[in-house]
């Protein structure tokens, strides 16, 4: 399998985005850059430095679908469990997820940085699910 070929791959489609949980559609939006769902100062400089660390010490560029895409591909899902796990305070399958994205010397870091952006989009939907829309 050549270099390129395996570049693709992570834009290989793996799901529906809108049959995504509302956690993880928002993971897979900050993942594609969308700048409406960085709203959150603490979301957005969390997640800035996970996904600039993963593009400087990335094993490879990580690819994402359109942000107007229904389509989930494989780089998104993988970080979607990826921050997921570590929220869930599963740090070693985290760290193992990790290490297929990034160099090993920086997969702690990842693993911290993705454990406060799952746990801080958590916090933020169970703040818009108690929100009272104002008439």
């Amino acid at each position: 399998m050549s270099f390129q070929h395996s570049l693709s791959l992570g834009a290989a489609t793996v799901g529906a985005f809108d049959a995504l949980p509302a956690e993880d559609r928002f993971l897979v939006s900050l993942f594609r850059g969308e700048p409406e769902v960085r709203r959150d100062g603490d979301i957005a400089h969390v997640s800035g430095q996970l996904l600039s660390l993963f593009h400087s010490h990335g094993r490879r560029p990580l690819l994402s679908h359109s942000k107007s895409c229904n389509c989930v591909g494989a780089d998104e899902a993988v970080f979607v469990q990826f921050v997921r796990l570590a929220a869930d305070g599963q740090r070693e399958d985290a760290t193992l997820m990790a290490l297929l994205m990034i160099r090993a010397q920086v997969a702690p870091i990842a693993v911290s940085l993705a454990e406060q952006l799952g746990l801080l989009v958590r916090m933020l939907a169970r703040v818009d699910a108690l929100a009272v829309p104002y008439h």
